[in-house]
């Protein structure tokens, strides 16, 4: 039954409401329960003579009386409920919150790994410029980590540890991809297309500007752009392209160009303090190569010409030389003399004997001294005949360090020695070279070599010399060579 006071629904067998006390109205379920009801009277008699204010009754404790119950606050249980409901609600939320994030990094990673399992190939490049044989070139490099080959301007090269280098001339390139114009650039595109087997081919785009090559130009002799020149001549040597058309102060020398593209010639070099040589090289898909050589001449403060031009063939023991000086100078003689070396007070001219005790090459240093001035010295070089077979029937083997570490030992015995040619100082009249006489490339043993006779030297030339050993030149055994032959 509902209880008219709090609307709470009691059952049937309740008198009193049992959320707020409030007495209910009777109301007999069925006769099973007659008992009860006659009970439920009993009570209700009772209920009047408790809460009758007429009656002042002793209470009889020995019947039971129904308690008046604690009424609750419906608001307060509510409200309850709402906090219930709110803490429940961001649980929920929670752990809503928890599981997107989870299925979102896990869907992450799915989805890396699905990039992981679908390799691609990777590459890169880079250029660079170099000389190779005096040509000017491009190296392409193709970088790849899985690539196989690499196919560029229609040649496939094989992936070697990760990279392809391809070098290509700049003469090539400047006429593959511009018509020849002096002084302009040319713009290269290079399409590189990578491969591996089982994977699609990867294109790797490289470009870069280029300059218009000069025509290729190798000076072997003289080595730089000014020199010293000692004899009345100076070889030029050097190494053009194939084909190529050659001036030389303006005079056409082209047809001295052999196959190999060498070009090798003796000019004579005037007095003068500087002489200038203007090299002009044109090629073909290159832009026109100028280099200028200075040849210069010692100026001696005192003046010192000797007449005879080296080296001065004598007959006997005894060599006359030659010459002009300054008037007011004196002068002074390396070798065993005739006769006091005299100087004409008017005109400088001098005549000096010399003795050249060795068969083959004497070197005779002359010095003119002047009070106030710096000397001037000059070095002439005394021959006596000899044959072939006299001159190298008495030549000594070399003990290199006896002899570097004693520049007066064995001066003007003939000696045999054989070598590589390291390095070319002069060549004309005179050729000076340096040779490594060593079998040892770790240790090399060098000499130098001077030499005069039509001879074509070229670095890396095996050689085997007999000559004069006279001194030391910067420290290494000093040569005069009679004879030079092919190793």
């Amino acid at each position: 039954m509902i209880c008219s006071s709090c609307g709470t629904k009691n059952n049937y067998y309740h008198r009193y409401c049992y959320y707020c006390g409030n007495k209910l109205p009777y109301q007999p379920e069925s006769t099973e329960f007659e008992d009860a009801d006659k009970t439920e009277m009993a009570w209700d008699g009772m209920d009047d003579i408790l809460f009758s204010s007429e009656q002042e009754s002793e209470l009889d404790y020995t019947e039971q009386i129904p308690l008046r119950r604690y009424r609750k606050s419906k608001t307060s249980s509510r409200n309850l409920k709402r906090l219930v409901t709110v803490c429940v609600s961001i649980i929920l939320l929670a752990i809503l919150g928890v599981g997107v994030y989870i299925t979102l990094d896990q869907l992450s990673k799915y989805s890396k790994k699905t990039h992981v399992s679908s390799p691609k190939i990777t590459a890169s490049s880079f250029v660079e410029t170099a000389v190779i044989d005096g040509k000017p070139v491009h190296r392409i490099i193709i970088n790849t980590s899985n690539g196989e080959r690499v196919e560029i301007l229609g040649e496939t090269y094989e992936v070697t540890d990760g990279k392809v280098e391809v070098v290509y001339d700049d003469a090539f390139l400047y006429s593959s991809f511009s018509e020849i114009n002096q002084d302009e650039q040319v713009k290269v595109t290079l399409d590189a297309t990578i491969y591996k087997e089982g994977l699609s081919p990867v294109k790797e785009r490289v470009e870069f500007v280029l300059d218009a090559p000069l025509s290729p130009l190798t000076m072997v002799h003289p080595s730089t752009d000014e020199v010293f020149i000692e004899g009345e001549t100076c070889r030029i040597v050097f190494k053009v392209e194939p084909g190529s058309q050659v001036f030389i102060n303006d005079d056409n020398y082209s047809d001295l160009v052999d196959s190999e593209g060498l070009f090798e010639k003796e000019f004579p070099v005037p007095d003068d303090p500087e002489n200038v040589f203007e090299i002009r090289v044109a090629t073909r898909n290159y832009v026109e190569n100028i280099r200028k050589l200075v040849l210069k001449r010692q100026q001696l403060e005192i003046p010192l010409d000797i007449d005879q031009t080296g080296p001065i063939e004598v007959s006997g023991q005894w060599a006359k030389i030659t010459g002009t000086t300054d008037p007011q100078a004196t002068l002074e003689v390396d070798l065993e003399t005739r006769a006091e070396p005299e100087v004409d007070p008017e005109t400088g001219n001098f005549t000096i004997y010399v003795k050249a005790s060795y068969p083959g090459y004497t070197p005779c240093t002359i010095t003119a001294r002047l009070e106030g001035k710096e000397d001037s010295v000059t070095q002439v070089i005394i021959e006596r005949p000899v044959t072939e077979a006299e001159y190298t029937s008495r030549a000594w083997a070399v003990d290199y360090n006896q002899l570097r570490n004693n520049p007066d030992l064995h001066n003007g015995r003939t000696f045999v020695f054989k070598g590589t040619v390291e390095d070319i100082q002069s060549m004309g009249d005179k050729n000076r070279f340096t040779l490594d006489i060593s079998d040892d490339p770790q240790s090399p043993q060098l000499v130098s070599v001077e030499y005069w006779g039509n001879v074509s030297i070229q670095t890396g030339a095996r050689l085997r010399v007999f000559g004069n050993r006279w001194g030391n030149y910067e420290e290494i055994p000093r040569f005069l060579a009679k004879f030079i032959y092919d190793n």
